[in-house]
């Protein structure tokens, strides 16, 4: 039997609402009425680990996915946006968001698997003024102040939502203006994936090469890392020179560039080797002596929030690494050379 949820005591409905065990419940239940928005908000849930933004087409619309993403846990489903010219249908459901915000939606609902309940809304409201009124009602019931990461999965103008601090590219292709037009509409980036094309060469000036963590899993050159000012990057499908990483080592080395860098791990493309003779031999290092194992660390811990921020322990008491130092201040670093790969870790003092 149904019971009103507003007709509980104060505490008891409060209590109610902290059992709720998905975010899109909560959401669902928010958007009920200013009431029921009260109660969520003062129900004080725990903030979400990440929030992200999906943006992407959904059968000639535009679509928002909004996803709670938990390292451990995985992905949780908060509520979906379409973008609509008009509504299709007069059954019309009036969302009360934050900051008395009101839109005109469709809202489709169904069931995935045992007792997973899916909804999504179709609304005509103006997108960018939508997308922003949708991001504060969520900051609002989950008293959410952390940064959001944002996926592009298709063209079009960019969501309008703040504190874009975490950017993964998935369409097909990004060229530069695209990409510039990403940078300078969330200028805060902390972070980069990119899993798309690009096709013209990014300008050495392009503001990409200063985002602190890069990740590119597409084709890309020497250029990448020749221009990089920030700490942390990872390229999947380069194509390089031997003199490409030796003129690399040299110039951290002798400390004429890389003065923030914390690592460089490079995968060639599929049909290019390293030969890591003639690396080795163009510059001074040194090898790891099994008799003074406590001259190095025991392993490199490669912490990079980048994507689902990830975290890998490299064991460094092997012959695998060598050490190499910079000239102007002894900082050491421990490099890998495989005829496929290419990993440089700064030590961390």
């Amino acid at each position: 039997m149904p019971i009103n949820l507003l007709k509980l005591p104060r505490l008891v409905g409060l209590l109610v609402v902290t059992e709720l065990e998905e975010y899109s419940e909560i959401f669902l239940l928010s958007i009920c009425s200013r009431r029921t928005y009260s109660l969520v908000k003062n129900a004080r849930i725990t903030a979400p680990p990440k929030l992200v933004f999906v943006f992407r087409e959904f059968q000639e619309h535009k679509k928002i996915d909004i996803e709670v993403l938990d390292e451990i846990q995985g992905w949780f489903h908060v509520t979906s946006l379409i973008h609509v010219h008009e509504l299709a249908s007069d059954d019309i459901l009036t969302v009360k968001l934050s900051h008395d915000y009101k839109a005109d939606t469709n809202i489709d609902l169904w069931c995935e698997g045992v007792g997973l309940f899916c909804h999504r809304f179709e609304c005509a409201n103006e997108p960018l003024a939508v997308q922003k009124a949708f991001q504060d009602h969520i900051n609002s019931i989950f008293h959410y102040s952390d940064a959001y990461e944002l996926h592009l999965k298709c063209e079009g103008i960019l969501p309008n939502i703040t504190n874009v601090k975490d950017i993964v590219i998935l369409r097909d292709t990004v060229d530069v203006p695209a990409l510039t037009d990403v940078l300078a509409t969330y200028p805060d980036h902390r972070s980069i994936f990119i899993r798309s094309k690009t096709v013209e060469k990014l300008p050495a000036d392009s503001p990409f090469f200063q985002i602190q963590h890069v990740l590119v899993r597409s084709h890309c050159g020497p250029d990448y890392f020749q221009n990089f000012v920030g700490r942390n990057m990872w390229l999947q499908f380069v194509t390089l020179t031997d003199q490409d990483i030796i003129q690399f080592l040299h110039k951290w080395m002798s400390n004429e560039s890389y003065h923030n860098l914390e690592s460089l791990t490079i995968v060639l493309e599929n049909t290019l080797s390293i030969n890591v003779g003639v690396i080795r031999q163009s510059i001074e290092f040194e090898e790891y002596d099994s008799n003074e194992p406590e001259k190095r660390p025991a392993e490199y811990v490669h912490d990079v929030p980048i994507r689902q921020h990830f975290s890998l322990s490299y064991p460094l008491r092997n012959q695998e690494f060598v050490e190499v130092k910079r000239i102007t201040d002894g900082k050491r670093a421990f490099l890998r050379i495989q005829p496929f790969a290419f990993q440089f870790f700064v030590h961390k003092d």
